[in-house]
């Protein structure tokens, strides 16, 4: 069953129903077990957020080629949940939609293995999706990005002074940039033209920085009872971003006594932190910010054909409230 934000979308729902059915015969590691708790994560229910973009602007070009826009779709998930697998073993996560991860089940050893392990399924269905160099390229190019993001933010990790710059550099690469390749490889696999590549990818990286932003938001004002995912787990992993930032502006000495050094911050600690984060503005700051690019993506997406524009327009809306 997709995510009911597609419902509106009647020809995008049906095409993610017939992904989710063929994620779930794309893992084949020899590994029966994990296999099938791999395909339970492609197939789990998540929002399919950045198939369902590239199946948006597929319907720019002249081209629908369904089985190959298929393998396209299913390469852009494999890469995602690749990282995430990945992310939980850095973060030593013991939930992923809710089911213990992977690593918890089988290890950190095990999770390494099958996350490398979709990047090669990645490859075999981009292969399956286009027979075009630069675009097999810039289908490397982005897992490229995203490993750099990644090793950015490892960089940063307890950084007792990081800027803006350094935070918006990394969640371009781990985040933003995947966005922008969902919607332009939809583009080309569907044969558009090279100004609606440009303008789909432009409008993919302001919407994934505003939304990586609005979710760092969250890690701070959620509520933790009601909170659908972890909350103060950005901090307690030494992970400090945009409203911590802004906040930290204020008061550098402050937030650089309490950070410096700090590999295991207490509850307590943690919870004085994310207080006085708030009392800066730090989250009201950020979400200055995620409206800048949010707007950015607003005003391309209006120069886009119909109803093309209009349906993004919709889930942009529904996409940008992030609830706590």
């Amino acid at each position: 069953m997709v995510h009911a934000l597609w419902q509106q979308f009647p020809t995008i729902n049906r095409k993610l129903n017939d992904l989710t059915q063929y994620l779930a015969t794309t893992v084949h590691s020899g590994n029966a077990e994990i296999d099938q708790q791999v395909t339970g994560l492609l197939t789990s229910g998540g929002k399919l957020l950045r198939p369902g973009l590239f199946y948006m602007f597929a319907q720019l070009g002249p081209v629908q080629d369904a089985k190959r826009q298929r393998a396209a779709a299913a390469a852009i998930e494999l890469l995602h949940v690749a990282t995430l697998i990945h992310d939980d073993v850095l973060d030593d996560a013991e939930l992923r939609h809710g089911q213990p991860t992977l690593q918890v089940r089988h290890g950190n050893k095990t999770a390494i293995y099958t996350g490398d392990f979709l990047f090669t399924s990645y490859f075999d269905e981009i292969l399956k999706a286009t027979d075009s160099h630069a675009e097999i390229q810039s289908a490397n190019d982005i897992m490229r990005f995203i490993l750099a993001g990644e090793l950015n933010q490892l960089a940063l990790n307890f950084d007792p002074q990081p800027t803006v710059t350094d935070y918006l550099t990394e969640i371009e690469g781990k985040t933003a940039r995947l966005f922008g390749f969902a919607m332009k490889f939809g583009v080309a696999i569907s044969k558009g033209t090279s100004s609606e590549a440009k303008v789909a990818q432009q409008i993919g990286i302001a919407l994934g920085m505003a939304y990586q932003i609005r979710d760092d938001i969250l890690d701070y004002v959620a509520n933790p009872s009601t909170a659908t995912k972890p909350v103060r787990h950005d901090l307690r992993e030494g992970v400090f971003t945009l409203p911590l930032i802004l906040a930290s502006q204020n008061e550098p000495d402050w937030f650089a006594q309490r950070l410096q050094d700090q590999q295991h911050l207490s509850d307590d600690a943690i919870q004085t932190i994310t207080q006085r984060v708030i009392d800066s503005n730090g989250p009201k700051r950020a979400e200055q910010l995620a409206q800048q690019y949010t707007e950015k993506a607003r005003s391309l997406i209006a120069t886009l054909p119909e109803p093309l524009a209009t349906q993004l327009t919709a889930l942009v809306s529904q996409l940008l409230v992030r609830h706590a």
